[in-house]
């Protein structure tokens, strides 16, 4: 009895700790587009509704991605860059930033412990 409490304590330890953000977890594809990075442990929530000027969205759940202020850890916006992708600095904002690659564009919006990533619609990229 003792050892299965102790396993549900430690697994239940675990867990709690999995979805927070990590270089260390590495990155997987977004669900929008399967060349833009996302942090490996981050959950998926309903995302924001498309607009005119939104063609797809996903929203994420990640500990520690934004911080108080909303700010992006450096190692992930590092990682962005090393799948190719550009950012339009022109355009980016203490909460947004935006970028490109072969077209596309995506929009990434961080809050804390929530990001959404937007792939943006032809009328904005034009």
């Amino acid at each position: 009895m003792k050892k299965g409490l102790l396993l549900l304590l430690l697994f239940s330890m675990m867990t709690g700790c999995a979805n927070v953000y990590s270089e260390e977890e590495g990155y997987r594809m977004a669900i929008i587009n399967h060349g833009f990075p996302v942090p490996k442990n981050a959950s998926e929530i309903k995302p924001e509704a498309c607009t005119t000027e939104i063609a797809k969205s996903a929203k994420y759940k990640l500990k520690g991605i934004g911080g108080e202020q909303g700010v992006p850890p450096t190692h992930y916006l590092e990682e962005i860059k090393k799948w190719g992708w550009a950012e339009w600095e022109e355009r980016r904002s203490d909460h947004a930033r935006f970028y490109e690659k072969e077209g596309k564009v995506i929009s990434l919006v961080f809050q804390q412990d929530i990001f959404d990533v937007f792939e943006m619609s032809k009328e904005v990229t034009e």
